[in-house]
């Protein structure tokens, strides 16, 4: 088929059909499987993410039309054909088990507004299970900890006697272990801490309840812990945009040199956009910190500032060992990205804490090293979520060096690339939507353990802001 032909077909099917993110696809399919022009899309957005039996079952049930644009016919082996029939059976019994699951839900929900009125829904549009008498606000005014070094009695006793005297405990506090990434250097975030103690809050110091939670924390038999992990989890959802608003807002006021006035200023258009968009807990907190209004952000609140201790400093890029003793209050430094070239690791990083790590594509020597910032961040970069760059790209300072996406994902993990920073597609997004313009990027050797600490699930920024821009031809060092 001809080039001219090809994207006029493609033309007329977006006229009728607009899809404006290849994530609806994989719906849009399921609704209309007799669509061939969606399964050949739906095909090489797989082929893209290199998963290549996926995408030749999407390229089988668009038969001609994958034909008519690929200049070719599918070809698929005896044992392909076979892997085929055995992926559409498993398909249709995963619809099956997705009917049954929602049906089950819908009686467990309906029994949950019956029975349980400890479930609330929450700020952000996700349904969050809280103990008995726990809202999401008291939530907000819990305090987590983190010890690190050996998990014993006594670093215990002493980051609880720091907790009870240097630190007001007004609600609810948690102290939680902090354990060492691999290498030692870094304090991993994504899987849950073992919980060591919790302490609730009174008036009278003298009446404060703490409750051990680890047998190895304590000369005593351990309580459960099922409410201390449930907080944790809630406060952790919590935390993780109070981080990425906090890292937002001190960047823009050093792009600006004033805090926003607005969230609206934070995701403007293209090329102002900080972020992508806002959630509603967001919108909270800015209302209630109004830094527009000369207000300040809460240092050492809900995990503000680290406290105390050799574990107080900051990591440092040059990978510097974690302290142990005293308290380390995980996300309070403003996020920044630290790429490995020895691990082919890039992570996304608050102090001394590993946020997410991911597998990277590099160029070996023609990677450079040193401190950067992104200076620019682009939406399907060239007007193509599939292209070489991927559906995003970050511009480090204003150079032809970025980080971006990829549709070679086999070269993840390897030095093929001409000097740039490639990603698979889930982690790219994952990230563009996390960090904002101006966050620091440091590139060496030696900074980070191999370990791939991604979200679960994936954390995604609503859209609320036009970030392409088609007047540009990114030439980046691929």
């Amino acid at each position: 088929m001809k080039a001219k032909d090809h994207d006029e077909q493609l033309r007329q099917f977006f006229q009728h059909h607009p899809l404006e993110n290849p994530a609806y696809l994989k719906q849009y399919v399921r609704e209309h499987p007799n669509n061939k022009m969606a399964w050949y899309l739906l095909g090489r957005e797989y082929d893209a993410q290199g998963k290549r039996g996926k995408a030749l079952y999407c390229y089988t049930q668009a038969g001609e039309i994958y034909e008519a644009f690929e200049n070719q016919t599918i070809a698929v082996s005896p044992e392909s054909e076979q892997s085929l029939r055995q992926w559409e059976q498993q398909s249709r019994r995963k619809k099956l088990q997705r009917r049954l699951r929602w049906a089950a839900l819908s009686v467990f929900m309906v029994l949950g507004v019956l029975l349980a009125p400890e479930l609330r829904q929450s700020k952000d549009g996700e349904r969050a299970a809280l103990p008995a008498g726990m809202t999401r606000e008291q939530v907000q005014e819990t305090k987590v900890y983190y010890v690190t070094g050996a998990k014993s009695k006594e670093n215990t006793a002493a980051a609880l006697q720091e907790m009870l005297l240097k630190e007001r405990v007004n609600r609810y506090a948690i102290l939680a272990y902090g354990k060492s990434t691999e290498d030692g250097k870094w304090i991993s975030w994504t899987k849950s801490p073992p919980i060591l103690l919790s302490v609730e809050g009174k008036e009278d110091a003298a009446l404060q309840q703490i409750q051990y939670h680890d047998a190895e924390s304590c000369s005593c038999q351990p309580t459960e812990a099922s409410k201390p992990k449930a907080i944790f989890a809630a406060w952790a959802e919590q935390r993780e945009q109070e981080l990425i608003l906090r890292s937002a807002l001190a960047s823009y006021k050093q792009r600006t040199g004033k805090p926003p006035e607005s969230l609206k200023d934070l995701s403007q258009p293209y090329p102002n956009n900080v972020l992508p968009g806002v959630t509603p807990f967001m919108e909270q907190l800015f209302e209630q910190w109004n830094p527009s209004g000369g207000g300040e952000l809460p240092a050492g609140e809900s995990g503000g500032g680290e406290a105390g201790g050799a574990a107080s400093q900051p990591a440092e890029p040059n990978g510097s060992s974690i302290g142990t003793g005293g308290l380390v209050k995980p996300l309070t430094e403003p996020l920044r990205i630290v790429v490995d070239k020895s691990t082919h690791r890039l992570a996304l990083v608050s102090g001394q804490i590993i946020v997410r790590s991911y597998p990277v594509g590099l160029g070996a020597d023609r990677t450079p090293e040193g401190t950067f910032e992104i200076s620019e961040k682009v939406r399907n970069p060239n007007g193509k979520s599939n292209g070489e760059f991927g559906s995003r790209g970050m511009t480090l300072s204003d150079t032809q060096y970025a980080i971006h996406g990829t549709n070679k994902p086999s070269s993840i993990e390897k030095d093929q690339s001409l000097g740039c920073i490639r990603m698979l597609k889930e982690d790219v997004e994952e990230l563009f939507d996390m960090v904002p313009l101006g966050t620091p990027v440091t590139i060496g050797k030696g900074l980070l353990p191999t370990e791939i600490k991604r979200g679960a699930p994936v954390l995604q920024l609503p859209a609320q802001t036009e970030e392409t821009n088609p007047g540009k031809v990114y030439k980046w060092l691929n």
